[in-house]
């Protein structure tokens, strides 16, 4: 299980934790906020040592605005996990949609203000202000959702560029889970919830125990969620969406199958069709969106210890160990065949006849011809889609104070994941092919090699009635294939198993210099040292039948370490004490951070901010940044296989590509070429080429950067106790984010159109060799077209710019009204201003208030969350209204085609996407009195209170794993109405 865990670094800091452990836990034991919104800052009273943003402690980021979620919020949002009570903040991207299943783009790593790459995030997650186990099978995130939600004291989010302290991946800002430093007495927490068709239930505990030096606790959650079918939701099942002004997706693979035959024009929809229908989408005529799920189920559980002790009044050390299983279950939809090629009496094929051959009734004489069909079976049972993640992870902190004022801090974290997406008994194509046409080839070739690079075909020759398929009749009985065959159409299995280990090393001298008259002059100063490794073993089907008898394997190894130092100086320049007019106090602060990367390079990022309270209760702040994101190992590529990775490849193109004849002249001369007055063609059966995408490693892939700024305006009057509000205005700037650029980028971005060759004689086959990088170990899937006309490389690179612009606002206002009680009223938003971005430094467009264009992450312009609470006695009453703004939907499915500019940049069109108001309720009580039962709680939590669909999308968000088409899954949630129960009890 523990592939890693021979290297001594690694039993190191382990064994450094459990020394810890056992030193802490062997000491004698010793005889809020009403707000369920996010808060500022500013608005808490408690003066906390760990903060985020700042190296030096006790002091909060200067310049920045930091909101905090806690106690109150966990509270009134009766979270799952802590991606739902991190998505109650709009500036946070994935904000309104649903917390379950893994997202395949950014797997449960929450991002700030949409600000990210297809291939990495530029939001750092940290726990306790270190960085967390890696996961996922594809870019190796974060999910903090390992650590259980009765552990959480508070989560913090910092929405500004922080690499200036933290290194790495704080372009957009920082969000920090904050875990509890101690707890004494027991609580625990149970829910369950329904919808229609739906249900979760969860239970949380943690136990703790205090002494005069310290304390131990520990903290475990346990949370079900089952799976949800599309065809219990009318929004993803309609199939032709055409009457709610989408498209139809109905498809013509059916059962019994469709058919094209030789001389006809058109589709046969089924075995006794008279006549054809012409073949395009607006004729497909199948439904199979019912049979697939909107939502896997999710199972995890999750416990952790946490110690700590002052050993003297110079040394405290504190220790904790986490552990996490987390798993999903997707069950499968029935695959099939898109136009296969089949033969019949007469086709004089041999052994390739089918001997269940039926011609259409419309063309009767028909000796072969080319079906789409769907392997319907009476069972339902089509297998299985399963992830599964293991992580450990553990964390030391030592610290020793030489005097009152300087502080030397040790601290190391180590994390372990195994994470793996597998696919249990799922349809088996080449199987199918083989019992339809006696080859694993759609096109029926006896002679076409099934496995790229080698000479490897499989046949199924002859076919009789025992191993051939009867596609014509449904598997209802009179269905003429054997059990033999039936068995073999779904037993394909395939695994992608990833290995992340990971281990942080920091030493930091935190004290106060010298005293100016406004206060301490204080400073922080360190150095780290991270490494990591990534191991992703893949395995699956190798096109020549069942994977019990066929498979392929391939490990990619992965590995980096960072060596860092950083400093932080914090300057009071006015004091309130000083009595200086229209400057109540002035605080500067300046950070700075150095990171050398063995693979990527090195880098330098400083910050400057500054805090002006002009009068008491008034703060205006502002600070400039620099920050990074080092492309994740990954898809920098195995160097051992010439910078191939997992979702990389060498291959011939398939689909067209319209040629800018301006931008590629020499696209004409190619023989045959179409071309009309401004493009031409390529990409056809008659025009081929080559394509790559191999690891960043190649193109010399170096960090992204950030650049951002923010000025705001924090307001708490003394005359009106009790009112806060916050408003800031960021810009930020992403560059040389990680993309494989898309074929039209490439061709219409000045800064990328060297990435297309074009090869009007044919490349010739040592262009193709250097192309494919195969001296240095790449290899070519599939075989190579007789002429090649162009060659395309779309490996990963830093291309994607974006420019973000906007306003993050909060207000809240809480009261006591005597006999009335107490209410509160609250809200928190985000308006961007500005959303823009280029490819390789072509020309800027704007994808403000779209989704879908660059496939990830959406750029809806205003999302809002606002509460209005009661309380009195111990009984409490809270509704939110959550808002998402309308905007334009702009992936490639629309109804409204997307206009264009000369450059082919999109310039407006997409179909409109109406807003989505939900509203959320909480009713608790929390007993009184002197009973037992003092502070224990009852509650109903009913979220979409109103049980809205969300609004329709035209579209598939395919990164969420069980996503569907019919509705966003970035920004929509489809659950509906769900009412939850639960009981909270403290002793």
């Amino acid at each position: 299980m523990f592939e890693k865990w021979s290297q001594n670094r690694i039993g190191a800091s382990v064994i450094a934790v459990a020394v810890a452990m056992l030193a802490a836990t062997n000491v004698q034991a010793q005889s809020a906020d009403s707000s369920a919104l996010p808060q500022t800052q500013d608005s808490r009273a408690d003066a906390e040592i760990v903060v985020t943003g700042s190296a030096i402690r006790g002091v909060a980021p200067v310049g920045s605005n930091l909101i905090s979620v806690g106690q109150a919020t966990i509270e009134k949002t009766a979270p799952v996990n802590v991606s739902q009570l991190v998505n109650t903040v709009p500036s946070v991207t994935t904000a309104g949609s649903v917390a379950q299943g893994e997202n395949a783009y950014s797997y449960y790593a929450p991002s700030i203000h949409s600000l990210a790459g297809s291939s990495s995030n530029t939001t750092l997650v940290i726990v306790d202000g270190l960085r967390l186990p890696g996961g996922g099978t594809q870019f190796n995130q974060t999910d903090p959702n390992i650590i259980p939600v009765s552990a959480i004291q508070r989560v913090e989010v910092l929405a500004d560029g922080a690499s200036s302290v933290y290194g790495s991946d704080a372009v957009a800002g920082v969000i920090n889970f904050i875990t509890r430093r101690t707890f004494d007495g027991f609580e625990g927490n149970a829910q369950v919830g329904f919808a229609d068709s739906y249900k979760n239930y969860s239970g949380n505990f943690i136990w703790g125990k205090k002494w005069d030096t310290g304390g131990v606790y520990v903290a475990g959650g346990y949370t079900y969620q089952s799976d949800l079918a599309n065809k219990d939701r009318s929004f993803s099942s309609l199939g032709d969406y055409r009457p709610v002004g989408g498209t139809n997706t109905n498809s013509y693979q059916c059962s019994p199958a469709t058919m094209v035959v030789p001389g006809v024009t058109g589709v046969f929809l089924t075995p006794g069709s008279t006549s054809a229908v012409a073949n395009t989408i607006a004729n497909s005529p199948c439904n199979n969106s019912i049979y697939a799920n909107l939502l896997p189920s999710q199972f995890r559980a999750n416990a952790m210890m946490k110690v700590t002790n002052d050993f003297s009044d110079k040394i405290t050390v504190t220790a904790m160990i986490n552990y996490n299983r987390q798993e999903t279950h997707n069950d499968s939809g029935p695959g099939g065949l898109t136009n296969a090629t089949v033969y019949g009496p007469g086709s004089g094929k041999g052994g390739q006849i089918n001997p269940f051959f039926v011609a259409p009734a419309g063309a009767a004489t028909a000796t072969q011809g080319t079906v789409s069909w769907l392997a319907l079976l009476p069972d339902g049972k089509y297998g299985e889609a399963e992830s599964q993640s293991d992580s450990i992870y553990a964390t030391l902190n030592a610290e020793y104070r030489f005097t009152d004022k300087w502080t030397l801090t040790f601290s190391d974290a180590f994390g372990w994941n195994r994470s793996a997406l597998n696919n249990i008994n799922t349809f088996c194509s080449a199987c199918a092919l083989l019992a339809l046409n006696g080859t694993a080839q759609l096109s029926g070739s006896t002679t076409t090699s099934d496995i790229a690079g080698q000479n490897v075909i499989a046949l199924n020759l002859p076919l009789t009635s025992a191993n051939a398929l009867d596609v014509w009749r449904p598997f209802d009985g009179n269905n003429r294939s054997s059990d033999a065959v039936v068995r073999s159409l779904y037993r394909n299995n395939s695994e992608n198993t990833n290995y992340n280990t990971f281990n942080q090393t920091k030493l930091d001298l935190n004290g106060s210099l010298f005293d100016l008259p406004a206060g301490p002059f204080k400073i922080a100063v360190g150095a780290e040292y991270l490494w990591q490794e990534q191991t992703q073993k893949i395995t699956g089907s190798n096109n020549t039948g069942p994977t019990t008898t066929g498979s392929n394997f391939r490990v990619y190894n992965y590995d980096r370490n960072v060596k860092s130092a950083y400093a932080e100086l914090y300057i009071p320049v006015v004091s309130p004490e000083m009595g200086i007019p229209l400057v109540h106090s002035l605080d500067l602060s300046i950070s700075g951070r150095y990171d050398k990367y063995n693979d990527v390079g090195d880098t330098f990022n400083p910050k400057f901010a500054a805090n002006w309270q002009p009068v008491a209760g008034v703060k205006l702040r502002g600070n400039y940044s620099r920050a990074f994101v080092a492309p994740p190992p990954a898809v920098i590529g195995d160097p051992s296989q010439g910078y191939l990775y997992a979702s990389g490849s060498v291959g011939v193109q398939n689909g067209q590509i319209n040629v800018p004849i301006a931008n590629y002249p020499e696209v004409r001369n190619i023989p045959g070429v179409a071309c009309g007055a401004t493009t031409c063609t390529i990409g056809t059966p008659t025009i081929q080429g080559m394509r790559r995408q191999l690891g960043g490693g190649l193109s010399n892939m170096g960090p992204q950067k950030g650049r951002s700024w923010s000025a705001g305006i924090d307001l708490s009057p003394r005359f009106l106790p009790g009112f806060m509000a916050a408003g800031t205005f960021f810009h930020n700037k992403f560059i040389g984010g990680v993309s494989s650029p898309s074929p039209t980028a490439i061709v219409n971005s000045a800064g990328l159109r060297p990435l297309l060759t074009i090869c009007p004689s044919s490349c010739s086959q040592a262009q193709i060799d250097q192309f494919a990088n195969i001296a240095n170990g790449a290899t070519i899937s599939g075989s190579v077209p007789p002429q090649v006309y162009f060659l395309l490389d779309q490996s990963t690179r830093n291309a994607l710019n974006l420019t973000v612009e906007g306003i993050d606002g909060q207000f809240s206002y809480r009261t006591d009204i005597g006999e009335l009680g107490n209410f509160n009223i609250g809200t928190g938003f985000t308006y961007f201003t500005k959303f823009r971005q280029n490819f390789g430094g072509g020309t800027s467009f704007s994808i403000l208030n779209t989704s879908g264009y660059n496939t990830v992450f959406p750029s809806v312009q205003f999302k809002n969350r606002a509460q209005l609470g009661w309380s009195k006695s111990g009984l409490s009453l809270d509704v939110f209204w959550n808002h998402t703004g309308g905007y334009r939907n702009w992936i490639s499915t629309t109804v409204d085609p997307i206009t264009v500019d000369s450059v082919g940049n999109p310039v407006g069109g997409g179909d409109k996407v109406k807003s989505n108001d939900t509203f959320d309720l909480h009713l608790q009580y929390e007993f009184q009195g002197d009973s037992f039962m003092r502070g224990w709680q009852i509650y109903v939590d009913a979220q979409n209170v109103f049980d809205k669909d969300p609004p329709f999308y035209n579209g598939n968000t395919s990164g969420i794993l069980g996503g569907a088409w019919g509705f966003n899954g970035f920004v929509s949630n489809p659950i509906g109405r769900l009412v939850s129960v639960g009981l909270r009890i403290k002793m």
